[in-house]
């Protein structure tokens, strides 16, 4: 299925795997992306496969969750979110309690490659 991407600013700041946290009792990783000086967690991303695009759907603002800044040689990861996220903010079911206990917000209007599966 093909989603419609408005396409306003295409960027390259995405940094993949850069965010790291626990969600349902799992390890999870995430892109995070960097918009007039402020840095994000991707939780998710709209996809347009025939145009070789994305945009992240919802975001968590960095600097406003409690969080830890990972040391270089420690993982490939930057920063890890330290309070756990509920499953419910990727499936689409999380109420707007729970995204705002979590900072969830709608993402800036960014457009990303999407990065093709090398062969």
């Amino acid at each position: 299925m093909t989603t419609k991407i408005d396409i306003h600013v295409i960027s390259d700041s995405e940094i993949e795997h850069a965010v790291q946290a626990d969600v349902s009792s799992r390890t999870a990783h995430f892109s995070s992306i960097e918009y007039e000086g402020r840095t994000f967690a991707v939780l998710t991303w709209i996809a347009n496969h025939d145009l070789g695009l994305k945009k992240p759907e919802w975001v968590i603002p960095i600097a406003d969750v409690p969080h830890q800044i990972v040391p270089d040689d420690a993982t490939p990861c930057r920063w890890r979110l330290t309070n756990p996220l509920p499953g419910s903010l990727f499936d689409a079911s999380a109420s707007r309690q729970v995204r705002r206990q979590f900072r969830v917000e709608p993402a800036p209007n960014l457009t990303f490659k999407l990065n093709r599966p090398r062969h």
